[in-house]
Order: structure tokens, then sequence, then C-alpha cells
């Protein structure tokens, strides 16, 4: 008796992860832009945007799970490249916003330079956002190199 496995078909990692990263990346800049246009606060339209995109990711994951396990690593790069585009949005927004309070007067001024001053700004709020934005390039690198694969 002989027992042969077929081979598993291939999937193009680039024809499923460039999408999905593009579309996150489209998602997660207009929520951005939403906050920066209604007063550049964290309010509740932000958390059900954000919410939605959670959805919207969860939603592709179970659409796509049987080419994901065909793809080497597939879901750990799906889960980081939405991991790393939702926070890193949310990072670069505030280093931005913390900028240009620190630049105008008042009390918003005030705080903004407080934050400004001290080594932890840099040590947590624009190290999370530059790394955050250095792996998100760095993993559409990936995608876009299909580096991972054999």
């Amino acid at each position: 008796m002989t027992t042969s496995t077929l081979p598993q078909a291939s999937v193009n990692a680039r024809s499923v992860l460039l999408p999905y990263l593009l579309v996150l990346v489209v998602a997660m800049t207009a929520i951005q832009a939403v906050i920066a246009f209604t007063g550049g606060g964290i309010t509740l339209l932000a958390g059900v945007l954000t919410a939605l995109v959670a959805v919207g990711i969860a939603v592709w994951f179970w659409c796509t799970r049987r080419k994901l396990t065909k793809i080497r690593f597939g879901p750990a790069i799906a889960h980081t490249l939405a991991f790393v585009t939702v926070t890193a949005s949310f990072n670069l927004h505030a280093v931005i916003r913390t900028l240009s309070l620190g630049s105008s007067g008042g009390a918003d001024g005030a705080a903004a330079h407080e934050l400004l001053a001290t080594p932890w700004f840099g040590a947590t709020l624009v190290m999370s956002a530059a790394w955050g934005a250095g792996l998100l390039i760095h993993l559409a690198g990936v995608v876009l190199g299909r580096g991972w694969e054999d």
C-alpha cells in the first residue's frame, strides 16, 4: 500500500496580506483624520470607529483563515500588521498633537511643554511611535518582498 500526500496549494502572501495592510492603513488614517477634525480628543466616536476596525480585522481573519494558514507565519504576520498599524497611528497622532500644542501658548502649551520636557516623553510616546512606524514600513516591505517564504 502506498500513501502519498497531495502537495499543498501555494498561496501568494502578497495577494493576501498587501490589500489587508493597505485597508488597515487607510482606515486608521481616516480615523486619525476624524479625531483631528473633531477637536483632537479621543471620544466615543474614535472608540467606536476603532472598534469597527477591530471587528473588520476579526471578520477578515475568519474569512481568510485557510489562506493565512498556508502562508508561513501568516496569522502572526497579519496580527502584527494590525497591532502596529492601529497602535502606531494613535502614537503618531499623539506625538504630532503634543508637538503642535507645545508651539502654542496658554494652558495647553504649558501642559505640552511639561510633557515634552520630561525624558519619559521620548522613552514612551516618541519611541513607540517611531519604532511602530518603522516596524510597519518593515512589515510592508516583507509583504511586498515575501521575505519569509521559502
